[in-house]
């Protein structure tokens, strides 16, 4: 049932004073009503008090009907303590006179007359300061880095030329619905690092002319449909690390104008087929650090000029056929963290712009040939920490841009002599921890400009077959960076510099015409 507190004109103290009242339905929202001040004879502490003991004996619940809450009574008392608070609020004064800001200079603030600005940065804030001046015509007020936990409804009333409000780490957890409504000019809005649960569905509708709005770091459990409806120039949009679950469909239908949107670091399962529809000019949309087990067909289909797409550290065990089928412009997709395990070689086929693939930490085993034929463009492949055993001779076909390839920190133990061919741009290689016993003769021959070669931690098998690699080290030191690899066996050679073996320490005369020996090995 909602509670319902009545407020009362300023008493001859003038302090406003509230009665709490029994009423109907659900537990809800707090609504303020002007009343005859005769029954106003209780504060808003008294108030609070009296709904705690009638909840907690009952008194509140239709004695008809069992109790069924969405939310905890607690929740619910928690949501009309916040909305008392706001009323509670102190405000500034704002000042149109034509000292204004030579008053707001005399504020515990710092006034900027040159740039219309007014920073309360970092001023240890609980609340507005009643003493501070506003000039009606101010531009920029930065309230980053205080304490404050609420404000009042009209804290910003009158500010129509107001441009950026900056509001980041303070420890706000309501705002009231009609807060920002006179903030005709407002483009930037930041309110990320505080404690906010809930917003109002209107909260943002008379900002016609906002462009950025940083949501981030708050504790955000769900949002309206209408949400942004009144925001049609919205350009930058970032709610990540929030306490998001779900998403109604609609909730940016008419963002026409977005290009960025960070819903990373929540706690997605799934979103609705057409959560991105219409946002024909989004550009970056990161989605990584969720629970994302799948994301259904077409769910990308309007986002045409998609540039970057991460999807790190999600849970999609599989790339869905025609997934990227229409992101023609993308250039860095980000897949690292997930549970893929198989690639059907058709996944980066339509991504012709492609320049950063991140596959690392998947359970892939097997790469298809081919799988890279159309991606021409692309300069950086991370592949390490999965769990490939040996890659084709047609793997890396198509990559002839590439220039650093990640291979560490998998399960390989052999590679087509050719596997490099079509790398005639690589720079930077990492073959580092895996189970290579030695590398097929001449394979480092096809990356004539390769500047960087990570080997460490195989189990190098010092016998005849590692002379190509030794003889390779012996001239190229400069291009190993991390460290030299040292032999694990057989007998006494384990622990010795593979660059030291010649072939009087590893093979036999009858040998020599066995394996493939450039001239600069001797052979005695």
């Amino acid at each position: 049932m909602p509670i319902y507190f009545v407020y009362c004109f300023p008493s001859m103290l003038g302090k406003p004073t509230f009665l709490s009242a029994l009423m109907v339905r659900t537990l809800a929202a707090l609504t303020l009503v002007p009343s005859d001040a005769d029954i106003c004879d209780i504060t808003a502490c008294d108030a609070l008090r009296r709904m705690r003991e009638e909840i907690a004996g009952g008194t509140l619940l239709d004695p008809g009907k069992p109790p069924v809450y969405e939310e905890s009574q607690e929740d619910r008392i928690n949501k009309i303590e916040r909305r008392l608070r706001s009323v509670e609020q102190p405000l500034w004064r704002k000042n149109v006179e034509e000292d204004r800001w030579y008053r707001c200079c005399e504020g515990p603030c710092r006034c900027r007359p040159e740039t219309f600005a007014l920073s309360c940065w970092r001023q240890e804030l609980d609340e507005l300061p009643s003493s501070q001046y506003v000039p009606n015509d101010i531009r920029v007020i930065d309230l980053g880095i205080n304490q404050i936990t609420s404000l009042n409804r009209d804290a910003f009333k009158g500010l129509h030329r107001l441009v950026e409000l900056d509001m980041f780490d303070n420890r706000i957890d309501f705002l009231p619905s009609v807060i920002f409504d006179n903030l005709d000019s407002l483009a930037h809005l930041r309110l990320h690092r505080n404690r906010l649960e809930d917003l109002h569905g209107k909260l943002f509708h008379k900002l016609a002319n906002l462009e950025t709005l940083d949501l981030s770091t708050n504790s955000i459990r769900r949002l309206a449909a209408t949400l942004f409806r009144g925001t049609p120039r919205l350009v930058v949009l970032h709610l990540a690390s929030n306490a998001l679950e779900d998403l109604p469909e609609s909730v940016f239908r008419g963002l026409v104008r977005l290009e960025e949107l960070d819903l990373s670091s929540n706690v997605f399962l799934e979103f609705p087929i057409g959560i991105f529809k219409g946002l024909t000019n989004l550009k970056r949309l990161k989605l990584h650090d969720n629970r994302l087990k799948q994301l259904p067909p077409g769910v990308f289909s309007d986002l045409h000029f998609l540039d970057l797409l991460s999807l790190r550290r999600n849970r999609l065990t599989f790339i869905r056929p025609g997934l990227f089928d229409n992101q023609r412009y993308l250039t860095h997709l980000e897949l690292t963290g997930n549970w893929i395990s198989t690639l059907s070689g058709q996944e980066f086929l339509k991504l012709p712009s492609l320049r950063e693939l991140h596959m690392g930490q998947n359970y892939l085993e097997y790469i298809p040939e081919g799988t890279f034929r159309e991606s021409g463009q692309l300069e950086k492949l991370f592949l390490f920490s999965n769990n490939l055993v040996n890659l084709d001779s047609g793997t890396f076909t198509g990559l002839a841009n590439l220039t650093v390839l990640l291979l560490n920190n998998n399960l390989l133990r052999l590679m087509s002599e050719n596997i490099f061919e079509p790398l005639v741009s690589l720079k930077k290689l990492q073959v580092d921890s895996n189970k290579f016993q030695y590398l097929p003769t001449d394979c480092l021959e096809f990356v004539p400009n390769l500047l960087s070669l990570k080997l460490s931690k195989n189990p190098w098998h010092c016998d005849c077959a590692i002379l190509y690699l030794a003889t390779w080290l012996r001239a190229n030191r400069r291009k190993v960076w991390d460290s030299s690899p040292t032999c694990r066996g057989p007998g006494d050679l384990g622990g010795r510099l593979v660059e030291e073996m010649t072939f009087d320490d590893l093979c036999d005369g009858q040998w020599a015409s066995m394996v493939k020996l450039t001239p600069r090995v001797p052979i005695k």
